[in-house]
């Protein structure tokens, strides 16, 4: 792995010296871009293996610690920089490895551990990576949208406020995703 990979991967992981968490938020965001623009047609299964296992993690939340002093990091921070990334380094790469890492909550309990910006975030990588597959078109659109979250959103009622919320919003981050996609 490059020095510049390294550093990058990092940046995205890197504390801030200060409390703004807003201002750390855009700032592992842009590390995630650059990252990502850095690594573009890269071996990203070859040589990158390090970097590629840690932002899946960064992604992901298993127990990670930062390097320097072995705090543990916010995912909550890490992983929109870490989708970043992932989308660019694979880049039409058609890697279906990757898009099973990226893959968007498949099940009511998955989908009740991740952010629906994330679940956004996601679905836009995983189109970059699966380039060949994006089509404009309704049925293309509604094909990003999981069962589980389709047929929630079809048997909506008053009884689960909270579930019926976390559907809602799952399935109006992935249509907003598969947009910005097209």
């Amino acid at each position: 792995m490059n020095l510049c990979n390294l550093m990058g991967t990092g940046e995205i992981g890197h504390l801030s010296g200060g409390d703004n968490v807003l201002e750390r938020e855009g700032y592992a965001a842009s590390a995630g871009f650059s990252l990502g623009l850095f690594a573009l047609g890269e071996d990203a299964l070859g040589f990158m293996d390090t970097l590629v296992g840690r932002l899946c993690q960064y992604v992901h939340g298993k127990e990670i610690h930062n390097v320097m002093d072995g705090t543990p990091i916010n995912v909550d921070v890490t992983a929109p920089g870490a989708i970043i990334a992932l989308g660019l380094i694979f880049l039409k790469t058609e890697s279906e490895v990757m898009m099973s890492r990226l893959s968007i909550p498949h099940t009511h309990f998955d989908l009740q551990y991740v952010r629906p910006d994330f679940i956004m975030l996601r679905v836009i990588a995983l189109n970059l990576i699966m380039w060949s597959r994006v089509h404009l078109s309704n049925d293309w659109i509604q094909s990003q949208i999981p069962e589980i979250i389709k047929n929630g959103v079809k048997g909506l009622s008053d009884d689960d406020e909270m579930d019926a919320e976390a559907f809602v919003q799952a399935y109006v981050h992935i249509v907003a995703g598969a947009c910005i996609s097209l």
